[in-house]
């Protein structure tokens, strides 16, 4: 063990680890990366390495958008890795991982960065003395790319069957080996309803430590999939419409709140068990949902998932076990799983520290103003006659306005990074502009590949 190392580190280079890959997640859910040699992580982490503010003026397709307030050649920021939650990437090639926050070079926080909102958030939270518990699902196409390369799936076999689960067994055990070699921690895995397409569920963790999983998560589903199909040239899409023809990839968020130990929907007289915090909770998230769909579906391409009848969830409702609810309840249960709700709108192309952020926001100013919750609804929100069922934004350019107007997520962001979300989601819809439906899920077909496969 060197003495120059930190334990952590020295126990790293004991295993063989050579170089790590430090990331962030800028505003169009890109994961960008730095990456050092071992020997130098701990300077990494205390002075940080140097990255452009520029970044969060990316687009979803990595040109940077003119009309952004950060698309200008000026300053600098420290991106430092948080030594507490390094973790191992790829063992057996010498590669670890850690996630970064941005700071400025006189060492204040940068008021733009992504994680630190999140984490601001997160101690808010504690210090109200709520404790908000956080998880991912993942949803991924594996496919190939036909003549005009377009995604066909990879692997054969029905909806959630276990004929596809046998097909695609060495795939599934190269993932489920790399996850348990990086040290994340999972859930469940199955194939989902869609042809080629599987789910992973993570497990729940504080905030930070749900975005900092999915964010590893997806960067391990990328690079197996890249490495196990090489010969064959499968690759892993995580667009939220990868295909005309096929459902789209979720990335529902699960969470649940305990204010001093005790859990907050379950125990009451409320429907499915709610406490009035709970049934509060709820509201308030429901009241918000328009403006957290910007966060929650970043990409136009989002709104194409969103449609009536698949499941996807599209109308600012709340239901117990109701899976075309926006929030869906599922209620504690005699096995003894606490109760939790799931965001069903989410998809992958998420920030996670974004919405997470947001989310944490919502919950704590639902304790200071009571709102009303509505009766949950039962079957498909679609088919109902109810001047209560409304419709979600059906475009980004709409939940962008519902963002713009929340004054509850812009005082929980600061004017710097609320403006700076504002100008990354005009961007966002003036790159799809004029784009028919087919158009643009072929320029979004396998999103994060920046580019596709053109």
């Amino acid at each position: 063990m060197s003495k120059h190392l930190s334990p952590p580190v020295a126990a790293l280079a004991d295993q063989g680890i050579r170089w790590v890959a430090i990331t962030w997640v800028n505003h169009a859910g890109a994961p960008l990366v730095k990456v050092v040699p071992l020997a130098t992580f701990d300077a990494a982490a205390a002075v940080g390495v140097g990255f452009s503010p520029v970044s969060d003026a990316f687009r979803a397709d990595g040109a940077i958008d003119p009309a952004h307030r950060l698309a200008r050649p000026d300053g600098d920021l420290r991106l430092r890795a948080d030594a507490a939650s390094l973790a191992l990437l790829e063992p057996d090639s010498g590669w670890a991982w850690a996630p970064g926050e941005r700071f400025e070079r006189n060492g204040a926080p940068y008021a733009g960065d992504q994680r630190h909102s999140c984490r601001q958030q997160q101690e808010q939270l504690h210090l109200a003395g709520l404790e908000l518990r956080a998880g991912f699902e993942l949803e991924w196409l594996v496919a190939v790319p036909d003549p005009n390369g377009q995604p066909v799936p990879a692997i054969l076999g029905g909806p959630y069957g276990a004929d596809r689960l046998v097909e695609g067994l060495d795939y599934a055990t190269a993932l489920l080996g790399a996850l348990d070699a990086a040290g994340l921690p999972w859930l469940q895995f199955h194939p989902e309803y869609g042809a080629g397409q599987f789910e992973l569920s993570l497990a729940p963790g504080s905030a930070l430590e749900a975005a900092d999983r999915l964010v590893l998560a997806r960067l391990l589903i990328q690079r197996v999939t890249r490495r196990f199909g090489g010969q064959f040239n499968w690759r892993c899409s995580f667009s939220p419409k990868p295909s005309m023809e096929r459902v789209g990839n979720g990335g529902h968020l699960h969470l649940s709140v305990q204010r001093q130990g005790l859990a907050l929907l379950q125990g009451g007289d409320g429907p499915g068990g709610l406490t009035s915090a709970g049934g509060g909770i709820l509201a308030a998230l429901l009241e918000e949902l328009p403006a957290l769909l910007a966060l929650a579906c970043p990409l136009e391409i989002s709104y194409q998932r969103l449609a009536p009848g698949t499941w996807a969830a599209p109308f600012q409702v709340w239901g117990i076990e109701n899976r075309e609810a926006a929030l869906r309840l599922i209620p504690h249960d005699t096995n003894g799983a606490a109760a939790h709700l799931e965001l069903k709108v989410v998809d992958l192309a998420n920030n996670p520290y974004l919405l997470l952020a947001a989310v944490q926001a919502v919950v704590l100013a639902s304790l200071e103003a009571k709102r009303p919750l509505p009766p949950p609804v039962t079957g498909d929100p679609a088919l109902l006659q109810s001047p209560t069922v409304q419709r979600l934004p059906s475009c980004l350019a709409e939940a962008s306005t519902a963002f713009a107007a929340s004054t509850l997520l812009r005082q929980a962001f600061g004017e710097e990074l609320h403006g700076s979300l504002l100008d990354s989601q005009a961007a966002e819809v003036r790159r799809c502009a004029g784009l028919r439906n087919a158009a643009l899920i072929t320029a979004n077909a396998w999103w994060p590949l920046i580019g596709g496969l053109g």
